[in-house]
């Protein structure tokens, strides 16, 4: 479907992205994790050509994207922000949409539209945040892409309006088999909707992984001691997700045994295990790289 090919990219003189590769399968949500500042909106902009990588090829269907332009029309990019809208109402965008994309289904753009209640007559940047983008996702949409990078599409909207975000993406996918690669700081939202996952850091992508599978490798850990043992935890470098007093909550990869051995051999009174959530792990991989 979307290959991307050892893409390097610098800015300014700062290398953000090296040798980055995967392999997008089709109708497959897949999410795109990382500390802000990692390189994510910078991966999809190469991807979509809005900025040129200095190295590597973007593939669609095994068809360079650089070479081979149109090919473009396929593969749309949502933004955080869509400035372009702006002085636009919905039904100026709608007919703006039919002369670039040739595929845009107006029937289907309606019919959601009508379904949330978006105005139709109002310009785009006098909506409320939520109302942005709803009426952004329903336009991509409505391109009838096959594959559809969203950059952090629920950050900044209420509880309801997310909702209604996600099942839109889950329904498109079901219905039409599209592609989906997603960023966003909302690691339930990625939790709940996602197949697959991977982490970017120190400019490349490690740990391309099935979100459940992830979450299998990881092992939270209820703790109680007599004394205080903060210090030494955090010296040993294992991530501490909670502490009050003498009980702590940390994470721990199943198979790291010497941090396994290390914490029962300060003789816990107390040792339970639960199952981890997206959230927690991506804190035991970025959290322990901070300065305490």
């Amino acid at each position: 479907m979307l290959e991307i090919k050892n893409l390097t990219k610098s800015l300014d003189g700062i290398e953000l992205l090296k040798d980055i590769n995967l392999k997008l399968e089709p109708g497959e949500i897949f999410g795109l994790l990382g500390r802000n500042g990692s390189g994510k909106t910078t991966l999809l902009r190469c991807i979509q050509m809005i900025i040129q990588a200095d190295e590597g090829d973007i593939l669609f269907e095994n068809v360079s994207i650089s070479k081979h332009p149109l090919v473009k029309r396929k593969v749309i990019y949502m933004p955080v922000q869509t400035l372009f809208y702006d002085r636009y109402t919905y039904k100026q965008l709608v007919r703006i949409m039919r002369n670039i994309y040739p595929d845009f289904d107006v029937t289907y753009a309606n019919e959601l539209v009508n379904r949330y209640g978006l105005p139709e007559t109002k310009k785009y940047r006098d909506l409320s945040t939520g109302l942005k983008k709803q009426m952004a996702l329903i336009l991509a949409f409505a391109v009838r892409p096959a594959v559809i990078m969203l950059d952090e599409p629920t950050d900044g909207i209420d509880a309801v309006t997310r909702h209604d975000l996600m099942q839109l993406m889950i329904d498109e996918v079901a219905n039409h088999d599209t592609t989906i690669l997603i960023t966003s700081h909302r690691l339930e939202d990625i939790e709940r909707i996602c197949n697959r996952i991977a982490f970017l850091e120190e400019k490349n992508l490690s740990n391309v992984l099935d979100v459940e599978g992830l979450k299998e490798d990881y092992a939270k850990i209820q703790l109680a001691f007599e004394e205080d043992v903060h210090l030494k935890i955090r010296e040993k470098g294992i991530p501490i997700l909670e502490v009050s007093g003498v009980f702590y909550t940390v994470i721990v990869k199943r198979d790291d045994e010497k941090s396994l051995e290390w914490l029962r051999a300060l003789k816990p009174k107390i040792w339970n295990e639960l199952p981890a959530n997206l959230e927690e792990v991506f804190i035991a991989k970025f959290g322990g790289k901070r300065r305490w």
